[in-house]
């Protein structure tokens, strides 16, 4: 049973490996060798490349050892471009996911602006804060969650994730996979930047992958939050149940919450 798990297991693992690693990395190293090739002053000679690319295929077939040699090369130049992407990409993360205290620059100003027209009056803490639009959406998920329920959302997590099952938890594992893919996408974006030196062109593929990326996170990011937010909207009672919390009828107040935050942090305040 246990190594047939491991064998199904092995074979996902394998396959994105192969998608998400391996072929942008081939994709890549292919791009670049042709970039070095052609350079900036002929970087959109198609009859060049097409003329190297036959040289390179005569070559191969009259020495087919020095082919395999190159072939295995590339193999692991692209396993390696794709350690390196997710690598460059966590980085990105940890900057659209910075939390240096600040005021929110233009879009806390936009948003007193909308509450002014609209005769609002906006609530402090889900006024932007932080550098970017990223960290301030993950911020409000504590800030939500601690103005309706009175207790930690990050604490309480993980003790609802025990509690929710397969079908709660697919969606949640989904967008935040769909955000983990669109950082990746970043660090790819950051490769193609450096490619760009030897090749122009590879600066437009950078730019174009590095937007595609940033859009993919926010979507990504807002879905995983909204869903976050969603599972404690509906499961809080449940987690009230396990930890022995009664519950009114009415919404939850601030006693039993911060009697649910007391437990969840062992009275350690």
């Amino acid at each position: 049973m246990v190594t047939g798990i491991l064998s199904e297991v092995g074979k996902h693992v394998s396959s994105r490996w192969v998608t998400a690693v391996l072929l942008p990395g081939l994709l890549l190293v292919a791009l670049t060798a042709a970039g070095c090739h052609l350079g900036h002053g002929h970087a959109l000679d198609v009859g060049e490349l097409a003329d190297w690319v036959d040289r390179l295929a005569r070559a191969a077939h009259r020495r087919p050892a020095r082919a395999a040699v190159a072939a295995g090369l590339a193999l692991l130049a692209a396993g390696l471009a794709g350690t390196v992407a997710g690598e460059l990409g966590r980085a990105v993360e940890r900057w659209w996911l910075r939390t240096r205290p600040g005021h929110g620059g233009r879009r806390r100003a936009r948003a007193l602006r909308a509450a002014e027209r609209n005769g609002i009056s906006p609530v402090e803490a889900y006024l932007p804060q932080r550098p970017t639009w990223m960290s301030d959406r993950v911020r409000l998920i504590e800030a939500r969650v601690r103005a309706q329920y009175w207790f930690d959302a990050a604490t309480a997590w993980p003790r609802l994730w025990l509690l929710v099952g397969d079908e709660v938890r697919r969606p949640v594992v989904e967008a935040r996979m769909g955000f983990a893919e669109a950082v990746t996408l970043a660090g790819w974006s950051c490769l193609y930047g450096i490619a760009g030196v030897f090749w122009w062109p590879a600066l437009v593929t950078a730019a174009c992958v590095a937007l595609t990326s940033w859009s993919r996170a926010r979507s990504g990011l807002e879905e995983f939050a909204t869903l976050v937010e969603g599972v404690i909207d509906v499961h809080h009672r449940a987690l009230a149940d396990a930890l022995g919390v009664p519950l009114g009828g009415g919404g939850m107040t601030e006693a039993e919450g911060r009697r649910i935050d007391d437990i969840l942090r062992k009275g350690g305040g």
